[in-house]
């Protein structure tokens, strides 16, 4: 059970990455969209904070997968931005990744209505850049 619970959350995050629609202003900001839509993801960030530890390691891992399997899709390999978060979560656990997003979230509730992969991506710039 725990197996398949772990493959349906990787799945699912990294369908939300690779088919994302919501265009929330920090990404247009941060220079992430380029005008393509970003589709709606499966969970708001909110929610992040209900899932238990594990679900919460799993979801994090997805969203870092998805982000590095972007290049696949047409997105820069270059891109700055990707880069620095690579960079930065080098050597890190899933469940520090897992504790950066719960963190941000739990700061900023006026976010808890965005996408969670809105919310976790503008989570890990955040912290690789105030590191």
């Amino acid at each position: 059970m725990k197996r398949s619970t772990v493959v349906f959350f990787t799945i699912t995050v990294i369908s939300s990455v690779l088919y994302a629609q919501q265009s929330d202003k920090d990404l247009h900001d941060k220079g992430l969209h380029r005008g393509d839509p970003i589709h709606n993801g499966f969970w708001q960030a909110s929610q992040f904070l209900e899932f238990d530890k594990d679900s919460q390691s799993v979801y994090a891992t997805g969203l870092l997968d998805g982000m590095y399997l972007s290049p696949a899709f047409g997105a820069p390999a270059s891109n700055k931005l990707l880069l620095e978060i690579e960079t930065c979560v080098e050597g890190m656990k899933s469940t520090q990744v897992a504790a950066i997003i719960e963190k941000y979230v739990k700061d900023h509730p006026e976010k808890w209505n965005w996408d969670l992969k809105n919310a976790g991506y503008n989570a890990m710039l955040d912290r690789c850049r105030n590191r």
